[in-house]
């Protein structure tokens, strides 16, 4: 039953290699983003070929076969920073009123950082040297210092990454992907 089906879609190439009832590989590759993907299944199910498989099968079980597993997407700093915030604000003892002076500088710090971070790396790295030590007060010395140490000790628990842009790029694309295999089985 060893049958290949190929066509294009869009700048896509698809390659479907059916083997025995319920196995087969599924090869994409698309030329404008250089997305190259593929995957085997040795076990689709009996009465199964990959067309029947594919339609029948939700994007997210796709996604993670054929795309990125092993590695989140870009930083989003958006989303990391206001999850900064938000520890600062319900996880520590901080409050602006300490010390009006070391929160303002506080916030154009991480103002600073949200502007000009572009990666999970130097997010690690700005936070990990946070020093605000001259904004230290008398009054809020203790509470202020443990706010910093808290933000600095593991900053990576605050990233929050966009998915990886192959997958994105894949959701966008298996919809197609389907259309035209409903096509090739009623024609």
């Amino acid at each position: 039953m060893d049958k290949l089906t190929h066509f294009r879609i869009d700048y896509t190439d698809v390659i479907l290699q059916d083997y025995e009832d319920g196995k087969g590989k599924i090869i994409i590759s698309n030329d404008d983003r250089d997305i190259n993907l593929s995957y085997y299944w040795g076990s689709m199910g009996q009465g199964y070929n990959l067309s029947k498989f594919i339609l029948q099968t939700d994007n997210g079980y796709l996604i993670n076969k054929l795309g990125k597993r092993d590695c989140d997407g870009p930083i989003n700093m958006k989303r990391t920073m206001a999850k900064v915030r938000k520890f600062i604000k319900e996880e520590t003892d901080w409050v602006w009123y300490i010390s009006p002076e070391g929160d303002r500088e506080l916030r154009d710090e991480l103002n600073r950082i949200q502007r000009q971070t572009s990666c999970s790396e130097e997010f690690i790295s700005s936070m990990s040297n946070l020093d605000l030590h001259e904004y230290y007060c008398y009054e809020g010395e203790e509470v202020f210092r443990r706010m910093i140490f808290s933000l600095r000790s593991e900053p990576w628990y605050f990233i929050v990454n966009d998915p990886p842009t192959t997958n994105v790029w894949l959701s966008k694309f298996l919809p197609k992907l389907r259309e035209q295999l409903k096509k090739e089985s009623e024609g």
